[in-house]
């Protein structure tokens, strides 16, 4: 029987993921530096391109509590957020596409000392009971699972009510972002990555009770383009802050956003 398009995109995002865990550099199993520079800002020294959006989840998850509650990592990749939430006293699971990635999680989580349950599962078809979780965290994940049928309804499935679901994305309003972006982004073709709108994220969301949407980045999505740049890139930041606040109809053509869920 010939595989169908969701198939067949299915194989191709999971390959390609495969090969580029495969062939990154020797893993770090410590994770203390690598998930710190993971949630400082891009103008900040040791910072990363994502994190201003990382910075906020992680903001919100301390806000919400993970001690004691059941957390699962939402396409955790190599399990760096895994790791430090389980070691904050999260019951943590972590499933993604990527047995590659799944290996290298589980390694981590030995490392480390810690029990985290990792699953090779695909987002439509998740390994877990209804209402497992008590928070769900995503990092650049949801970018990915959108075009695949049922992933929101199946995230809705293993949240408890009035459990929190935290998600850090794209945002994709505007057009300037837009054009660099597909230009930029042609080696990740077979990544299956998806630029978010508001309204696409509404309707993949349409289950949760309450869809927030919080963008991010203005000015400050030259941080590509300017890596290490810190001072230009503090202005740039201190400008968007002030842009924002003055003219709050400009969030809409921010280049990234934190998403939060709640059921």
């Amino acid at each position: 029987m010939a595989e169908t398009p969701v198939e067949r995109a299915l194989r191709e995002e999971r390959a390609f993921h495969d090969e580029r865990y495969g062939a990154s550099k020797r893993l770090r199993l410590d994770t203390r530096q690598t998930f710190r520079d993971s949630i400082t800002p891009p103008y900040l020294p040791g910072g990363s391109p994502r994190g201003v959006t990382q910075l906020r989840a992680y903001e919100l998850l301390l806000r919400e509590g993970v001690e004691g509650k059941r957390v699962l990592d939402y396409a955790c990749g190599l399990g760096k957020w895994s790791v430090h939430l389980a070691q904050l006293g999260g019951r943590v699971s972590g499933f993604d596409v990527s047995g590659v990635a799944i290996e290298h999680a589980r390694k981590r989580a030995q490392h480390n000392g810690l029990e985290i349950g990792f699953d090779r599962a695909h987002a439509a078809a998740l390994p877990y009971e209804d209402a497992e979780f008590d928070v769900v965290l995503g990092v650049a994940a949801l970018h990915h699972v959108i075009k695949y049928p049922g992933t929101g309804d199946e995230l809705l499935r293993v949240l408890r009510p009035g459990g929190v679901a935290v998600f850090t994305e794209n945002y994709g309003h505007n057009p300037l972002l837009e054009l660099g972006r597909r230009l930029s982004m042609r080696e990740l073709e077979g990544a299956g990555d998806v630029i978010l709108s508001e309204d696409a994220v509404h309707e993949w969301a349409r289950g949760f009770a309450h869809v927030e949407i919080e963008p991010y980045s203005l000015l400050l999505m030259a941080k590509r383009a300017l890596r290490r740049r810190y001072a230009v890139l503090s202005a740039l930041h201190t400008l968007d802050e002030e842009l924002l606040r003055r003219v709050p109809a400009l969030r809409r053509y921010c280049g990234e956003c934190v998403i939060v869920l709640r059921r």
